[in-house]
């Protein structure tokens, strides 16, 4: 067989709107296995990197992910294969931060809305003790300030929440 300069000319990198949906679905698909066992994950995503170059540029990305299917469905055919199901430690970690930080948009908000009610009743300064903390909240015409410190109270407070909402959201269960 004889070569040809086409045969070794080098091939053009997929546009960067390709790239862009090639990525994409790689995203959407990842976050849909975060059950997956990671290491075989990632030689599955770069199998699909490596498919995804020659179809693309037979058919188009958009026909050649189209062929793939919903990441959620693809990633529903490589779990089951698992024989399985695993705990979802991305999601358990998400579930825990947003949870954690309602809390404290909680606080901060009791805090305010303190702060509005003595203002509402002539100002002044009232020292609270939640959760064996101590916090002094002051609104006077010279100063609107919360003081506050820390105690085990709020400590355990803070870690039970991220560890319950961790447990339900990543679906600990699954691990034994």
């Amino acid at each position: 067989m004889t070569r040809t300069p086409v045969d070794d000319a080098p091939t053009a990198a997929p546009a960067l709107a390709d790239r862009l949906r090639r990525e994409w679905y790689l995203a959407r698909l990842d976050w849909a296995m975060q059950d997956y066992p990671r290491r075989e994950f990632r030689r599955i995503r770069a199998d699909l990197r490596a498919e995804l170059a020659p179809a693309a540029a037979e058919v188009g990305m958009r026909q050649a992910l189209a062929d793939l299917g919903h990441p959620r469905t693809l990633a529903e055919r490589y779990t089951a294969e698992l024989g399985r199901k695993l705990p979802r430690w991305t999601a358990g970690t998400v579930v825990a931060g947003v949870a954690v930080g309602v809390v404290a948009y909680l606080t901060f908000a009791y805090a305010f809305g303190s702060l509005d009610t003595l203002e509402a009743l002539g100002g002044g300064s009232v020292t609270l003790h939640p959760l064996g903390g101590e916090v002094v909240l002051t609104h006077t015409d010279d100063e609107i300030s919360v003081q506050s410190s820390g105690s085990w109270g709020w400590l355990t407070l803070y870690a039970g929440v991220a560890v319950v909402s961790f447990a339900l959201g990543s679906r600990l269960w699954r691990a034994f």
